[in-house]
Parts: C-alpha cells; structure tokens; sequence
C-alpha cells in the first residue's frame, strides 16, 4: 500500500481533532475551578435550598438560611454582576417565623416583569405548618406581609408546594394536601391547586386534581403556548407502583382533565422516595424529567416529551448516562433556546462507584438527544438538590447544598458555554 500524501493525512487529523471537539461531553462548557458559599459572605450563618433565577443582568438566589432548623428563614439574595457579589439578604417570611423546609419540600419564588412571588411551608403554633404567600411588586427589594393560601377549615397536612406564574400574569400553587384521607389509599395524598388572577392578593378556592399521591414527592406545573395548564405528581397504585402521572386544564384551570401516565416505569417502592417531576416548555414541546430506580440495568434520570399538549407522551429516554445514584432533576431554558438539566449523583469509575454525590450536567437539543453528562467541579463532600439556570450568551450557573466547614451551606459556580 503506497503511503498516503501528507495534506491527507493532516486533513484525517483535522477531521479526528474537529470530531473530538463536536463530541466533547455537555456540549463544551467550561465552569469556574472552585464554587463559593455566597451566603457566608452575607453572615447568614448555615443555609440550603438555593434556587436560581434571572431577570435582565440581575441573578437572584432565593434561599432558606438560619443557624439551625428552628431558626430557619427564607430570603432572597441578589447580585447585580452575575454573581460575583451578593447585595445583603432582603426577607421573604416575617422575624421570629420558622420556615419548614427539608428535601424537596422547600419554598419556591416566581417573577414575572418587576413582580416577585414567594410560597413556602411555615410552622405554626398548633405543631403543623401553614402555606405561607408573600409578593413584592418592585423589584424583590422588599415583600409584603405573608398571607396564608389553604382554606381549610381543619388542620391537616400540607407540603410540597409548587409556584408558577400563568402568561397571561396569573398565578398557580400546586401542592400536596392531607385535608381528605378518607379519599385515597393509606399513605397516599392529594394535589391540590389554587389561583390568583390579582398577582397574589387573593386567592381561589382550594381545589383537587387527583388523590392516591405519592405523598413526598413535589409536584410540578407549568404552562403551554395555547394557555394549558401542566401539573405532574408521582403516582402511587395499591401494589406501591410508584410512576408519573399528568394532568392538563385547558380553560385556566376551571376543569382538569383526566390523570394519564406520562410512564409506565413501573417503580415499586414501598416508601416514599421524596423525588419529583420536573417541567420545561420550548415552543410546543413540553418536557418531563424525572428520576426512576424501576430496573437496576436502567434507574437513572428519564426524560419524556409531548408535542400534543400532555395527550400523549414520548417513550422515555435515560439522560444520565452511566452516573449512579442519580436523583432530583432541575431544568432550565435560556431566552436563547437552550434546554439544561442538572441532576445530583455519583462518577461511576471513583471510588468503585461510592465517590462523593456531584452535580452533573446536560444540554438537551431540539430533537431531544441529551449530550454525555459531565460533573460540575467543585463539590467536595455531597451535592444534594442542584439547580440550573441557563442564561443568554452561554452563561450557565449551577447552585446545590453542600455540607462545608462552615456548615451547611448553598454554594454557586458560574460557567459557560464554548
């Protein structure tokens, strides 16, 4: 065989560098070497379940800080510099109010424009928790006095909260409720909604959408380009069969449809495995991810797809690759199209698959096709319940809960995209 020319051989190099390239996992993003306990540079002491959102140039953290959990508060840091500083903590709930927040039953923050809106669990003097709202119309610099959401006339169980804002500027809670046992099986509970269509200053009657929920796991909700309303919980049958289910409103939540499975994973837990379903809409499609352990060869991060408005469901492909005990999926879609999933677990070659627990990430194309996940650096010890905010132009930002020396403590790394 004669030897190749040599301008062949450097374009079969070039062509091998510019696969490599093409193929690089998550899509070529590039993170900060070391993420930063923001909080501490607030003196808020411990905090968890930091949240991320943007509006402009601003990126905004909602979170729940306080020395311990009998103290816990919930507030909202801003910085004006996409992160490299925080402004001081602006409260959410009132002094002296304990904020019940643990795994995913933690609070939530909606904007829409200038308007900021905030639900979350508080404790109450008769040893339960309220459904606590609070709303600032200027910017999130300072809330108004909290209302409480449910309307129930006899204390029951209420957790799991979840808040969107509608895009015609109405607002939806999303919950799980405990008011009618007498209507699910045993362990089991209730989703429950209510609406404000006067950015939050009242609010509708309670009313449910399904029983038999699994009752630990957050729903979701979101919305679709015709005005639907999206709500997705977790399922729980009488053999403890444990798979997503969903629900749509077409006339603004007036009537919801029938539950109809968005998977048929067929996870059989008896318990309750505090992990939720996640929501994103880009242009007619909406996504589900979720977490499944229904097959040992094939537990991982699921992500399915309707392009019918929630009639109908792709079958679920696995985005987590070969990360082990994954678990708590967070999407987000930038204004400039692209769709991020950070889901917590752990490098399957460390360690012998016992590494630490890391935050890892994936972009999801048009199509669906989810790139290899690749850790986001910096988390020491265990990264528990990550959350992703795409920003334009490539910026990416990623915020989990870590136990550091200083407690436990929200901290951020800040990448982007090459």
């Amino acid at each position: 065989m004669k030897n190749k020319p040599s301008y062949i051989l450097a374009g079969l190099l070039v062509a091998a560098v510019m696969a490599t390239a093409t193929a690089r996992p998550g899509g070529g993003y590039v993170f900060e070497e070391s993420p930063r306990a923001v909080l501490t540079e607030l003196g808020a002491g411990a905090s968890r379940h930091g949240k991320l959102l943007m509006r402009t140039s601003n990126l905004y953290m909602p979170v729940v800080y306080g020395a311990d959990r009998n103290q816990a508060q919930f507030g909202l840091a801003l910085s004006s510099d996409f992160g490299d500083s925080f402004e001081s903590l602006t409260p959410i709930s009132e002094p002296g109010a304990v904020v019940s927040s643990h795994g995913e039953n933690s609070p939530t923050l909606a904007i829409n424009g200038i308007e900021f809106y905030a639900l979350w669990e508080q404790n109450n003097s008769q040893g339960g928790t309220d459904l606590m709202f609070a709303r600032s119309l200027r910017f999130g610099r300072k809330f108004h006095k909290p209302i409480k959401v449910t309307d129930k006339a006899t204390p029951s169980s209420n957790a799991f909260s979840n808040l969107a804002v509608a895009p015609n500027g109405d607002l939806y809670a999303v919950w799980l409720d405990g008011r009618d046992p007498e209507h699910t099986q045993p362990g089991s509970s209730h989703v429950y909604f209510t609406k404000s269509t006067d950015k939050g200053a009242t609010w509708s009657r309670n009313l449910p959408i399904a029983g038999n929920v699994c009752p630990c796991c957050r729903p979701a909700v979101a919305f679709g380009a015709a005005g639907e309303v999206f709500v997705a919980w977790r399922n729980v049958d009488g053999e403890d069969m444990r798979d997503m289910k969903i629900s749509v409103s077409r006339d603004h939540g007036a009537t919801f449809s029938d539950p109809v499975f968005i998977s048929r994973d067929n996870w059989k837990i008896s318990g309750c495995p505090h992990t939720g379903p996640q929501f994103a809409v880009r242009g007619k499609r909406l996504y589900v991810a979720w977490h499944s352990d229904a097959e040992s060869t094939n537990a991982g991060i699921r992500l399915a797809w309707s392009d019918d408005s929630g009639r109908s469901f792709s079958r679920p492909v696995i985005v987590s690759g070969g990360v082990l005990d994954t678990n708590h999926p967070s999407m987000s879609l930038s204004e400039d199209g692209r769709l991020l999933l950070v889901f917590q677990g752990r490098e399957p070659a460390e360690k012998e698959g016992w590494g630490a627990v890391r935050p890892f990430l994936v972009e999801i194309d048009e199509k669906g096709k989810a790139s290899p996940p690749i850790v986001v650096p910096g988390s020491r010890k265990t990264a528990s319940f990550p959350a992703v905010l795409a920003g334009t132009v490539g910026r990416t930002f990623v915020a989990w809960t870590e136990a550091t020396d200083r407690g436990v403590q929200v901290v951020l790394v800040r990448g982007r995209r090459r």
